[in-house]
């Protein structure tokens, strides 16, 4: 699992050598497109979470003309592994938003200090229990602190910084953010407190420790549900020897619960590998939660 996210760190280093020198920044310009200013470029912000004793960096998106009207409230889209992902993401936003299959939102990507201390943290944050020792991570298991981090710290401090609606809030993660993203949900069911219901696990890693969040699913001691899931994963990952058959085995393990108000969409990415299918599953997850 680490290793693929060694391949985007060495390009995005070999990035940065080739271009030393920024061009310069056009001030005022008009918009590119009808959609190109539907949301306002990430601003990053420092948060330090005393559930994980570490600081994050939580970049925040605001959709246009939101200080127009001060009493609107906005749903609430929250990415993990923000380092990588948030600028994508609010890139195929716009579009998306502009031709109206998604509403307009507050984003919320949640990342570290830069791209290489996100690739040696994540798995610290993001899964649970300790990985066995063939997954050779430094340091994993915290993704109980990771949850109370969300659920009484950042989810505080955004609801108070915010207009924003938590009944219409989705956490969107990809691979170990997948899996904690599913996590976060179940053991939610565990707690019975919803804080989001809405989960978007794009290429989630299902194999971790012996598919351990098939585990959890079989011991949850709950009759109802009342979640939107989309979990989704590229061709090319799922003809891996770990994930061969995993993403239909998990699907039919929560529909033989009979969990009431549970809605859940599978969808396979064909031709798609582990890191390309990560924005086309946060796009069409996004959009299936917000669908009527």
């Amino acid at each position: 699992m680490k290793n693929k996210w060694i391949g985007i760190l060495l390009t995005t280093i070999l990035i940065s050598c080739e271009h030393k020198e920024k061009p310069a920044v056009v001030k005022n310009r008009s918009a590119l497109t009808e959609f190109s200013d539907y949301y306002d470029d990430p601003v990053p912000e420092k948060f330090y979470s005393h559930q994980v004793s570490d600081t994050f960096q939580v970049f925040t998106s605001l959709p246009n003309r939101y200080a127009d009207d001060p009493t609107r409230k906005y749903p609430l889209i929250l990415l993990l592994d923000g380092n990588g992902f948030i600028e994508s993401l609010v890139s195929e936003l716009k579009f998306n938003t502009y031709i109206g299959v998604v509403p307009k939102a507050v984003i919320v990507g949640i990342g570290y200090k830069d791209f290489a201390t996100m690739d040696s943290l994540r798995g610290r944050d993001y899964t649970y229990p300790v990985g066995l020792p063939e997954y050779e991570f430094s340091i994993s298991g915290g993704a109980n602190k990771f949850k109370k981090f969300f659920d009484d710290e950042l989810l505080v401090k955004l609801s108070t910084q915010y207009r924003i609606d938590l009944d219409k809030s989705v956490l969107c993660g990809h691979s170990l953010g997948g899996y904690f993203a599913l996590f976060y949900l179940f053991t939610s069911a565990e707690e019975n407190r919803y804080s989001i219901k809405n989960i978007v696990s794009a290429s989630p890693s299902l194999h971790y420790n012996h598919r351990y969040l098939f585990e959890m699913v079989k011991n949850l001691n709950a009759n109802d549900l009342p979640a939107k899931i989309y979990i989704s994963m590229g061709s090319e990952d799922m003809a891996d020897e770990e994930s061969k058959g995993v993403l239909d085995a998990f699907e039919k393990q929560l529909l033989e619960k009979n969990y009431k108000g549970l809605k859940l969409k599978k969808a396979e990415y064909t031709n798609f590998g582990h890191i390309d299918a990560a924005m086309p599953g946060f796009i069409k997850g996004i959009t299936y939660v917000f669908e009527k």
